[in-house]
Formats: structure tokens, sequence, C-alpha cells
């Protein structure tokens, strides 16, 4: 069995349905929502251990009823939980995230306190990839610097220094086009190819050994073969909530990546992913099953 270490953020997430977003000094009552684990590494290490990869979790929960039940799920998908640490003076981190049903669109509030850097590093196995988040640069660095020859997969979708030299160490690097822009401080427009070769080359120039992915939200996902720069399109489904479609991207990529190294294959598994699991709420609850992903990529590959 194919093993991997996901490393990052952890946190609990509790997603409402709105009808309209709340009005500044309004009260809201809520009796329906889907409460479980998040965190963006969280949630590759979750789906990733549904497909049949072995998954070790390093990150930090707090001693309370949501770091209780992250572990919960943690143990029922029979993960590796040595690495996974326990902070008793903070809590764990919180996220309410509200989803507009009309356009799928949601809003997040993160809870947190001073976070925590992950202290655990011993790992005892050579794994096969490694995903992380970033959310840990310090954590991050050490763990890819330590396997070096091992694929990993950075989602880089926080915009700071610290993860920005993190794509130097990474092998693959997942970003939103917001962070593309930023690092190469190029805007893209889909309409016009020149502003998508541009801003690909300056990425490439500031870091030559990465493989760059650029997830376009609905118009899927850009990436390089053999210098060829290409788009691969988005699944074409009815959107219930957007929060959780990065993270399944990013699993769906790692899991071909780990298996056959196969960066095209990688990104197309990642779209169709994506797209379904904006169908239903919940970014943990909505990753879709090995079997959905590839009974579609067949269809349409």
């Amino acid at each position: 069995m194919l093993r991997a270490i996901c490393l990052g953020r952890v946190k609990y997430d509790i997603n409402l349905l709105v009808d309209v977003m709340p009005k500044e000094g309004s009260t809201q009552e809520f009796f329906n929502k889907v409460g479980c684990g998040g965190g963006c590494a969280s949630n590759i290490g979750i789906g990733l251990s549904k497909w049949g990869i072995s998954v070790a979790m390093s990150g930090v929960v707090g001693n309370d009823v949501y770091g209780s039940r992250i572990k919960e799920e943690f143990e029922a998908a029979h993960m590796d939980m040595r690495f996974l640490e326990q902070s008793f003076n903070n809590d764990t981190p919180l996220s309410t995230i509200l989803v507009n049903k009309s356009t799928g669109l949601h809003t997040i509030y993160n809870i947190s306190d001073k976070y925590i850097g992950i202290k655990k590093s011993d790992f005892d196995f050579t794994p096969d990839i490694i995903v992380v988040d970033g959310y840990d640069a310090i954590a991050s660095k050490n763990i890819l610097e330590r396997f070096p020859n091992v694929p990993s997969v950075l989602v880089a979708s926080i915009i700071t220094k610290e993860v920005m030299d993190l794509c130097r160490k990474a092998k693959y690097v997942i970003c939103t086009t917001e962070f593309a822009e930023s690092v190469s401080g190029k805007k893209i427009d889909l309409q016009k190819m020149d502003t998508i070769v541009e801003c690909y080359q300056k990425l490439k120039k500031r870091y030559l050994n990465a493989e760059f992915i650029i997830t376009l939200g609905e118009k899927g996902a850009l990436y390089s073969i053999n210098n060829d720069i290409k788009i691969s399109p988005s699944l074409k489904v009815q959107i219930v909530d957007t929060h959780g479609a990065k993270d399944s991207f990013a699993m769906a990529f790692s899991y071909i990546i780990a298996n056959e190294k196969d960066l095209e294959k990688a990104v197309k598994y990642g779209c169709i992913a994506a797209g379904l699991s904006t169908t239903k709420l919940g970014a943990r609850a909505s990753i879709p099953t090995l079997e959905e992903v590839r009974k579609i990529y067949e269809q349409s590959y």
C-alpha cells in the first residue's frame, strides 16, 4: 500500500446554507448544519485514505470537543495519528461557513487562538507522496527538505513570503489564480492567451524546478506539458457549495501523482473531483469516491 504524509492546518467546520447573507445588526437562527473536520491538508488526508492510500496526518488540534470529533473522523478513516499533536492551551480552530443557496458561493469566519506550530517530525518511514498546505511554513520546509526525492504537492492559497519560498522546495504547486498573479506580477485574462503565457513563464522563471497547476474555478485548471500550456476544463454540474473544490482537486491530483506520476491525468482527475465536490454541502462531506471520478474520466478521456 502506498503511504502519504499530509501536513498542515487541522480545524473544524460548521457549514450553514443561507437564502441571503445576514445583514449587519440582524439575529439569525440556524437549525440545519453540516459539522465536520476541515483544513486543506486534513481534507486531502481523509480523501487519500478513503481512496486507498495509507495516510499519516501531521497537525495540531485542541483538547476540546471539536478536537475529539476530528480524531474520531481520522480513526474512522484508518489514518496514522501518531504525528497528530494535541494542544492543552489552545482550542481547535473553528470555521463557520455560510453558503449562499442561490450561488453556491461561501463566506468563511475563521476563529482560532494563536497558532501552535507542529513539533513532531520523527517520521519513521519514507512516504510515496507528501502534501503540505503551507499553513505551517517551518514544518512544511523541514519535511520537504528531509525527503527531497519524494513527489511533493504544495497547495498554495495563502499569499505570503513563506509560502512563496516553499515553491522552491515542492515538485508540484497547486495555486489559485490570485496567488499566480501576485507572484508573477501579471494579470491573467482567459480571453487573451498572451497574458496566460506571460504569467506562467514568469512563474517558471522564478521557480525552475516546480510544476505549477493554476486552478481557475469554473474554467478548470491551467498546467504545462513539455512547455505546452494547456487548460483542462471543469466538470459541468449544478453547484451547491464551492468550499471544498480546491481540496478535492488537490486530493485527486495527489492520488494520481502517487500512483502513476502522470501530470496530465492528475489534473484531469483533479478537475473531475473538484466539480463533483461542489454538488454537496461541506468540504469533507463532499469528497467524491474514487469510483465516481474514475468512471467520469474513463467516459470523457
